[in-house]
């Protein structure tokens, strides 16, 4: 964000464009962010939407106005129970050493360890076969990024190297974050396994381009 909360790029290593709204929506409140090239006349017309329940297709027309859509993403947001037990001796944390370990399924991983620590992977044999890391990291918090190689999933393995990531992210001193879309069932699947607390709900909306030809 910029000096005025403005969204200016994705949290995540390479960055990406941000969304033209975001909005976060949880029992302890909600916020609202705009992309720092949207118009204040369309923000302030999306502001009056901005109310429960929330009236996606009228937001999304907005929006609309200002350039095409084309990502609508909406999804519930978890925190983790206190103790989350152990995780199976096939998972290990994965640092440079290990990380030929990735080389089969996920190899566009190793470039990137440092950025999204801490790594876990569940093994078999000489191949890491599901993934969690971090697809974003804060001052305060980490969120959840899994990853499970195709022939390997619903077996139960990307829910242990989840806890062991959780494990590591707390102590740090971090809060752990896992966070999906509403129809990423496996995902929820995950979540349901591992006990893990909603405690929101994320919403976005994003754009085909940017206007006046900057670059996010």
């Amino acid at each position: 964000m910029n000096e005025q909360q403005r969204l200016l790029s994705i949290n995540e290593p390479g960055g990406g464009q941000a969304p033209a709204i975001f909005i976060g929506l949880a029992s302890a409140g909600s916020l609202i962010y705009y992309h720092e090239q949207l118009p204040p006349d369309l923000m302030n017309e999306l502001g009056k939407d901005f109310e429960l329940p929330l009236d996606i297709p009228k937001l999304i027309r907005k929006v609309g106005t200002y350039e095409p859509v084309n990502r609508v993403w909406m999804g519930p947001a978890y925190a983790f129970p206190e103790t989350s037990g152990e995780w199976s001796r096939n998972v290990q944390r994965i640092g440079q050493e290990q990380h030929d370990l990735l080389a089969e399924h996920f190899p566009e991983l190793t470039d990137h360890l440092h950025e999204k620590w801490p790594v876990s992977a569940y093994v078999i044999g000489d191949s890491a076969v599901a993934v969690c890391c971090s697809a974003r990291l804060s001052d305060h918090g980490a969120e959840a990024s899994l990853y499970t190689a195709p022939g390997y999933r619903g077996r139960g393995y990307a829910a242990q190297a989840v806890k062991c990531w959780q494990h590591y992210v707390k102590e740090r001193g971090h809060l752990p974050i896992f966070s999906t879309s509403w129809d990423n069932l496996a995902s929820q699947q995950v979540a349901r396994k591992l006990g893990l607390i909603q405690f929101g709900v994320d919403f976005s909306i994003t754009t085909v381009g940017l206007r006046k030809g900057g670059e996010v």
